[in-house]
């Protein structure tokens, strides 16, 4: 079964907290057992350091047995603290509880005895084996007279005391844990889904649209985090998909258009010069319009081919060493029947008279084709185009320029996609779409930048290459 990444950030949130809050509520309870077991060891030893001057005076005969034993089992009633002393030989001579009254007089030989007797104070959590069974918390303290240890004192409190006194600070520590894993559960599954699950599925269900043909669908998501950066993204991604599906259709549209005419004449003339109807002088004027038309075709169809390999890295690119500015010149005079028909206005301004670059030479001499006869095609009569070079650093710069009207703003960033025409008319020769994109293509396979800038000043279209 698929886990939805929903799940998997719920599960991954869940199973953090739970480790966070547990290590917590561990940590704060074993420092509360500790703290309160210190504070316990230390009030047993304050108690202890009160009985010593009482068994000091006992031992000087200052007070009567009776008092001392009093004043024992005052403390334990006060402390809850089962209390015993014995002599420098171990034998007990005085008790608070009647537990301990069977050892009276005998001697008790237990190390941690010894211990005190040796002026030590021991702290010990554990069964005290010959007296109590079960666990306590002992402490020892020894009783000077003089310089000499006369006696030892021993206090105990069942440890079973102090564990169900935590019990109720534990019960608080783990249910705040538990509330606070809940309440931090709820808070990440609500935020969880409304920031994160719910856009990605917007975005989901709209990239399922788009791919089922629907172009208009848009993500509506405003955030100004990584997800409202993925929702920008891919609604410029489906704006240009649906730019380049209506390339498409266009393109189709006007290689149909394209396609028809001139097939339609060739068809209508050969069937004309086949069945009769054009006579035979008159063969030659219309073989030759046919010849033009299926070399209108070919230029068609080597475009599209040229385009698919250049896209594809299959479109071989063989660097030499070229004259920039004779290939210039020959492309300029190339034009000069478009340019005389139109009137145009043309100023090539070259930097030196030779400018050798690298290249390839056929590659290159495409690009200036398809840059100049768009200058001619989109410049009015009698307008003026410029064909400028420059050098900077060590790179040459080329400019096509022409004074013709501006290329709308919104049709700039699409201008280098194939299919796309800026002059939607469908008029005979007005061109496929494919020539700025084969021109980018060329220049990328050897490694140049292409731009264009246009505006009121009209339109210019530059490029580089590296000087040799």
């Amino acid at each position: 079964m698929r886990r939805s990444l929903f799940t998997k950030l719920i599960s991954a949130y869940f199973i953090i907290i739970v480790i966070s809050y547990s290590l917590v509520a561990v940590f704060l309870s074993y420092w509360f057992y500790r703290y309160y077991y210190n504070q316990k060891t230390s009030s047993l030893i304050r108690e202890g350091y009160i009985l010593n001057k009482t068994i000091n005076d006992y031992l000087s005969r200052k007070i009567s047995k009776e008092k001392l034993l009093n004043q024992i089992r005052v403390m334990d009633e006060l402390s809850n603290a089962r209390i015993w002393v014995v002599d420098k030989y171990g034998f007990l001579y005085a008790y608070s509880s009647n537990e301990m009254k069977e050892f009276m007089g005998k001697q008790i030989t237990d190390r941690e005895i010894h211990e005190v007797i040796s002026g030590n104070i021991i702290v010990k959590s554990g069964s005290f084996k010959q007296i109590f069974s079960k666990p306590m918390l002992t402490v020892g303290i020894p009783i000077y007279v003089g310089d000499q240890v006369q006696s030892a004192l021993f206090l105990h409190t069942p440890l079973i005391e102090l564990k169900n006194t935590l019990k109720t600070v534990y019960f608080v520590i783990w249910m705040s844990a538990f509330f606070a894993i809940f309440i931090s559960a709820i808070i990440i599954y609500y935020f969880s889904e409304r920031i994160l699950i719910r856009p990605l599925n917007k975005i989901n269900n709209t990239a399922k649209s788009i791919a089922k043909g629907e172009f208009d669908k848009r993500v509506e998501i405003i955030s100004d985090d990584e997800i409202g950066d993925l929702a920008t993204s891919f609604n410029y991604m489906a704006d240009s998909l649906q730019n380049l599906e209506n390339m498409r259709r266009s393109f189709i549209a006007n290689i149909s258009h394209e396609l028809r005419s001139p097939m339609t004449s060739i068809n209508g003339f050969i069937t004309g010069i086949i069945d009769g109807t054009i006579p035979q002088e008159k063969w030659t004027y219309y073989l030759n319009i046919v010849h033009d038309e299926i070399k209108r075709l070919m230029r068609l169809i080597n475009d599209i081919l040229d385009l698919a390999r250049l896209e594809s890295g299959e479109f071989s690119i063989n660097i030499g060493v070229f004259d920039l500015n004779e290939l210039i010149r020959q492309r300029v005079i190339k034009f000069e029947e478009k340019i005389n028909k139109k009137k145009i206005d043309v100023s090539v301004k070259l930097v030196d008279k030779k400018l050798k670059v690298k290249g390839d030479r056929d590659r290159i001499d495409q690009v200036l084709t398809n840059l100049i006869d768009n200058a001619i095609k989109f410049v009015k009569d009698e307008g003026i185009i410029e064909i400028k070079t420059e050098i900077k650093g060590n790179k040459v710069v080329v400019h096509i320029y022409n004074n013709g009207p501006a290329i709308p703003k919104e049709e700039i960033n699409y201008i280098w996609d194939r299919f796309h025409k800026v002059d939607k008319a469908r008029q005979k020769g007005a061109g496929y779409g494919l020539g700025l994109s084969i021109v980018r293509q060329i220049i990328n396979q050897h490694g140049e930048t292409v731009w264009v800038e246009s505006g009121d000043f009209g339109t210019r279209f530059s490029f580089t290459l590296t000087l040799v």
